[in-house]
């Protein structure tokens, strides 16, 4: 009966019994799907284990999918590692789409509104920029692995929007914060998201994470999250609502007092969730997006010149960029969208599942399918880009300079319903980021360094792309 219900699924390599195509899934494997796309089509299936996984890599295939059919394709997969990580799926990103999600998802766009508008992102990254600047004079001509200084300058825009605290470099929080980022950039799926049922063995001599290794990795993370809660709830005041986390503390007490249905969707565990989405959601995209920034502005100094003096000459030195000033530095704005082309952090996006027998391209596709749209074969396609290897922020502007409008198939937020909520903010982010870090230095390399290494981070199985480590030279423009 599998292979008849196989056969009406979307064509694929052989799967062998019991590991199916897990080999498939090792590395960089948008990179091997690429591949695999060129023998089977834009469209194939997978085994992960017992697990049917079909693969998009296409625009077509996915347009179909996450917006013309958005609701049939719009859960998530199940498995051990989110459970351990949501705290048995009570988040917003890796639960599927229902009421509870709906109503997550509002609350958090409603609170992005509130306190993460334009004037006051633009505030907080004001702020953090200018200690960072400050941070990094002190480095000035030196060779430095700036990674940590990116961090906390995203984190001290992020964590004021939803915890309402700033870090130092030393501060405990901020380290433990740092070394969780940096570990589960790392991670590895566990057994039991391959083969549920043999999630309980311990893993020895496989080279995968234990249960036990999971749950520690997050319990800091989640440590952290429950002791700002708590902290808001003692301090909570509902007529100053401060942060994010006051804005769903409030909505916890109302639903509460007003005998809602939908309370619980609610509980604590729900509200430090969410609050650790949006922690998580706000900080990845954007301190990757930095990472590879400085990367490629180095390695192309005529680019970092174009950047530079069109920042010059609409905002000047004596102020650091507005979102105002978008506008007019379009250069600048190209080479945002530039970045996170080629700098994907999520080059599968989050999986997808399907909620419902459904059909794409004329195959079937049964309920409960694992979907992952290669964005990365989207961001790369030579028919779409030309060139797509090449970093060059100009195939974002027309003769005259102005930018066009952004391609469908530029997508580092994803697309349809379960499009990151935060994405106007993290594009927010990176513009004034970036521009300010260019406004006040230069980035080249250390002299006779070897090319630099364009190529992602292998750490993470496949599922993250993220520089490998390097250093860089700084000059203070002022």
């Amino acid at each position: 009966m599998d292979y008849i219900r196989r056969w009406r699924m979307p064509p694929g390599p052989f799967p062998w019994p019991i590991i199916g195509n897990s080999s498939l899934f090792a590395g960089k494997f948008h990179l091997t799907f690429i591949d695999l796309a060129k023998t089977y089509g834009d469209v194939f299936s997978l085994k992960q284990g017992v697990t049917d996984v079909v693969v998009l890599n296409s625009v077509d295939a996915v347009r179909e999918a996450l917006v013309e059919k958005s609701v049939a394709f719009s859960g998530r997969p199940h498995g051990q590692s989110l459970d351990i990580r949501t705290e048995g799926r009570r988040n917003m990103a890796f639960t599927d789409y229902s009421p509870a999600w709906k109503q997550h998802r509002r609350l958090v766009k409603s609170a992005l509104r509130e306190y993460a508008s334009d004037r006051k992102l633009q505030t907080k990254a004001h702020e953090a920029l200018q200690d960072t600047i400050g941070e990094l004079v002190k480095v000035k001509g030196q060779a430095v692995d700036l990674n940590e200084h990116i961090f906390k300058l995203v984190y001290n825009v992020v964590c004021p929007v939803v915890f309402g605290v700033r870090f130092e470099l030393e501060d405990e929080d901020f380290q433990t914060l740092f070394k969780f980022s940096d570990d589960l950039f790392k991670q590895d799926a566990p057994l039991g998201d391959i083969y549920p049922t043999l999630g309980f063995l311990p893993n020895k001599g496989m080279n995968l994470p234990t249960k036990t290794d999971l749950q520690r990795l997050m319990d800091p993370f989640l440590g952290y999250c429950k002791r700002q809660v708590d902290q808001h709830r003692k301090e909570f005041n509902p007529n100053n609502l401060r942060d994010i986390t006051d804005h769903m503390i409030n909505a916890q007490r109302e639903a509460v007092e007003q005998g809602a249905l939908d309370i619980n969707a609610l509980t604590d565990t729900h509200l430090r969730q969410v609050v650790a989405d949006v922690f998580l959601g706000g900080t990845e995209t954007t301190t990757q997006a930095l990472r590879w920034a400085i990367l490629f502005l180095a390695a192309h100094p005529e680019v970092q010149e174009k950047v530079a003096a069109e920042l010059d000459g609409a905002v000047g030195r004596d102020r650091l960029p507005e979102l105002s000033d978008r506008e007019a530095t379009p250069y600048t704005e190209a080479t945002v969208n530039e970045v996170l082309r080629m700098g994907l952090i999520d080059p599968l996006s989050l999986p997808h599942a399907t909620m419902v027998d459904t059909s794409l391209r004329g195959y079937h596709i049964p309920k409960g399918t694992v979907v992952l749209p290669n964005l990365w074969a989207l961001h790369h396609d030579p028919v779409i880009w030309k060139d797509p290897h090449n970093f060059r922020p100009e195939r974002f502007l027309d003769e005259s300079g102005k930018m066009i409008p952004r391609p469908f198939a530029l997508m580092p937020f994803s697309v349809g319903r379960r499009a990151c909520p935060g994405e106007k903010m993290g594009m927010a982010d990176t513009y004034l980021l970036m521009g300010g870090l260019v406004q006040n230095f230069t980035f080249s390399f250390p002299e006779g360094e070897m090319s630099p290494d364009f190529s992602s981070d292998e750490t993470g199985g496949g599922h993250v792309c993220q520089p490998a480590p390097y250093e860089v030279v700084l000059t203070y423009r002022k």
